[in-house]
């Protein structure tokens, strides 16, 4: 069942992992954990012809980067309210917004990485940032660190999944991978409440 699908994403892997981090940077809704946990399966040592794990980090970071750099290049050509356009469009609601502000305005720069440890506060956290005027520099050096952070840490639990899984066959790897993916979005929406508090007690 899986073999066919597992095949054609090992010949286009490193194609795959750039435009699934360049549309997950997007704030467009995609599986960017899942994604990376699962190449990261690939380059486990029991792969006979595994990926390499040092690149699949690179290839994800570049195209995490590449993402988040649309938003700060419209952000300068077009300020505020583009982001304005755009949270209305992602139907965010004003109390969610606003407590990303604080956070932003508490945390600084570092608020770009910690941002990542949940998808629905990073996605407002980078367009605010740009639009209350981050320095270029200050974005690229807080971006890189987080992007990769984030993607060594999946690509890695993908590496263990896969390593783990090679004992009972692909269906053993999808196992973990899916087991390991719930995880993710259940720390994601702990993390979210647990920044959210901090903030909200400051």
């Amino acid at each position: 069942m899986f073999a066919p699908l597992d095949a054609w994403l090992r010949e286009h892997l490193y194609p795959v992992v750039f435009l699934g981090a360049l549309v997950d940077a997007s704030g467009i809704p995609f599986p960017g954990r899942i994604m990376l946990i699962t190449v990261g399966s690939l380059s486990g040592p029991a792969e006979a012809e595994g990926a390499s794990a040092a690149m699949l980090i690179a290839v994800a970071t570049i195209g995490t980067v590449a993402g988040d750099h649309v938003w700060y290049l419209v952000g300068r050509l077009r300020g505020r309210r583009l982001f304005d356009v755009y949270f209305r469009w992602m139907r965010l609601p004003r109390a969610r917004i606003a407590a990303a502000d604080r956070f932003l305005r508490r945390f600084g720069g570092l608020s770009v990485i910690l941002a990542r440890l949940s998808a629905t506060l990073r996605i407002v956290v980078v367009p605010l940032a740009v639009s209350r005027g981050m320095s270029y520099g200050r974005f690229l050096a807080f971006e890189v660190a987080g992007a990769l952070l984030w993607t060594a840490g999946f690509v890695s639990l993908g590496r263990a999944a896969g390593a783990l899984g090679a004992r009972t066959g692909l269906v053993g790897t999808v196992t973990i991978i899916s087991a390991l993916a719930a995880g993710s979005v259940a720390m994601s929406l702990m993390a979210r409440r647990r920044l959210g508090d901090r903030v909200s007690v400051s």
